[in-house]
């Protein structure tokens, strides 16, 4: 007696268990790939999304920078008009004594003989006009003038002899001098 068996239906279950275990793999692969692609799209959100983030707070610091910067440039240019303002009172406090430090100086420089006609000053610059009873005395006041401290580019302009004053003979002349500024622990006050 033979045997009779049938092969086929085991066949076509294993074909069965074949066809659903590749689609499960299949169907497990494709899930396995959307996901990973969900994953990394979401990733490169969360990216896109942290360099906006920081872009925009660079743009924020970026502007409170510029803001402090204008701020900056205002402040140096009160600083420079306020330099501007303390250089013009400083030149004026130097200056404001002048005067009183030429009346100071002209005794010690003016010698019996010598008189003066004209005292001219402008700024620093003196100019002075007068005439003396010798030449001698006037070369006395060009000494004292180029060894005084306080006075700078000492210059005899001229001298004319033969002139009559009260019936006396004297000689005129022109002379002028800079007057140097006083040191700030200077103060003829």
């Amino acid at each position: 007696m033979a045997y009779q068996i049938n092969l086929l239906a085991w066949r076509e279950k294993e074909r069965e268990k074949y066809k659903r275990r590749f689609l499960l793999i299949l169907s497990f692969g494709v899930l396995l790939s959307v996901s990973f692609q969900w994953g990394w799209a979401q990733y490169l959100s969360l990216q896109h999304s942290t360099q906006v983030s920081r872009n925009q707070s660079l743009d924020t610091h970026i502007n409170w920078l510029n803001s402090e910067l204008k701020e900056l440039n205002e402040i140096g240019k009160q600083h420079e008009a306020i330099l501007t303002r303390l250089a013009v009172v400083e030149e004026l406090q130097q200056n404001r004594n002048k005067t009183t430090q030429l009346l100071n100086l002209l005794p010690g420089i003016i010698t019996e003989g010598i008189y003066l006609n004209k005292v001219r000053m402008h700024e620093r610059s003196i100019e002075i006009k007068g005439f003396s009873d010798s030449n001698a005395r006037l070369a006395t006041i060009l000494d004292k003038l180029e060894r005084s401290l306080e006075i700078e580019s000492v210059e005899m302009h001229s001298i004319v002899s033969g002139k009559q004053i009260f019936g006396h003979d004297v000689s005129s002349f022109e002379l002028s001098f800079k007057l140097l500024p006083m040191a700030k622990g200077d103060s003829h006050e």
